[in-house]
């Protein structure tokens, strides 16, 4: 009788512990929330220079977030729309988009900025008529950038939107029509703790007034961006058909008043290597046409082209041309 006394005993132990596993994952967990992974990200966006605008407004309505797995978050504008004058934010100025918002952690594919073309316009700065978009074939949901970015969860990841305006709006003479001004989506996506940035000083011999090859004419300097790998300077085009890819970015020469130097400078680039090419003709690199090495008009060319230069993280690089 003591023996089968001991044996229930340890039987009712055993059926206590299996019933008080079985009740704490199911019972007590059950009323626990699933409280889903988040970080937060901050947003601001640049842009390059551009000769043709007096002023080029964007009136920014939200934010899409495409995750990888196919969701996407969308954000109004914190405090309503705004309108971004991109004219004024060159050479490292910037606009804040988004501060600090909580977004689902993991792996994500892109970004686009929501407009209200209504209230989008560009003032010629030739003529000073106003002209409003159209959205070019690859904006048509808005401007998207295409580059994979990481969420982590429970941390801060700042992003800056580098819109490069000479390559974003596309001039087209429709003849009797009148002139259309389409938007396309040349944006790059920087991670602020991978930038770094290149400026530098031109020769005054390389610059249009002084050098016998090249037209005078006002917006012919400018100095072109490339990935460290390139192995010649190619123009900026809206369809490559000479093979050769055409430039991360592309910055207006401006001459310092008070010194007289020309120079110039890319801001929030992500570290790596990079090639700088100068143009004294750049005036006439047209987006519609493969102007290098062949240039329809015959008067679009390079000065010169670098030896790969490297950026790091959190420094500006000089470097002279």
């Amino acid at each position: 009788m003591k023996t089968l006394a001991i044996l229930v005993s340890i039987a009712a132990i055993t059926m206590f512990m299996v019933s008080g596993c079985g009740g704490s994952s199911s019972s007590p967990a059950a009323d626990v929330p699933v409280i889903p992974a988040t970080g937060s990200i901050s947003v601001s966006i640049t842009d390059d220079p551009w000769h043709e605008a007096q002023a080029m407004v964007l009136h920014i309505t939200g934010m899409d977030f495409g995750h990888a797995n196919g969701d996407v978050t969308h954000f109004d504008m914190p405090g309503g729309p705004i309108s971004v004058d991109m004219m004024q934010l060159q050479n490292g100025v910037a606009q804040g988009l988004m501060s600090g918002m909580e977004i689902p952690a993991g792996q994500y594919d892109w970004m686009r900025l929501q407009l209200d073309l209504g209230q989008s316009y560009m003032d010629d700065m030739g003529t000073g008529g106003r002209h409003n978009f159209q959205m070019g074939a690859n904006a048509a949901n808005g401007l998207e950038v295409h580059e994979p970015f990481q969420i982590q969860q429970g941390l801060h990841s700042e992003f800056m939107l580098d819109f490069d305006v000479r390559q974003g709006v596309q001039h087209r003479h429709m003849g009797m029509m009148g002139d259309q001004y389409e938007l396309h989506s040349a944006l790059r996506l920087v991670h602020m703790d991978d930038a770094g940035g290149l400026s530098g000083m031109v020769d005054p011999a390389l610059i249009d007034i002084n050098h016998p090859d090249c037209d005078p004419a006002n917006g012919g300097n400018w100095v072109y961006l490339f990935p460290g790998d390139a192995t010649a300077p190619d123009d900026i085009a809206e369809t490559e058909t000479d093979g050769v890819p055409g430039p991360i970015a592309a910055d207006r020469v401006e001459m310092d008043p008070a010194t007289g130097d020309h120079g110039y400078h890319f801001g929030f680039l992500p570290a790596g290597s990079y090639r700088v090419a100068f143009t004294c003709s750049g005036i006439w690199d047209e987006a519609g046409d493969d102007d290098y090495p062949t240039d329809p008009d015959g008067l679009f060319d390079f000065q010169m082209f670098s030896d790969p230069i490297d950026i790091i993280a959190g420094q500006m690089h000089r470097q002279d041309l």
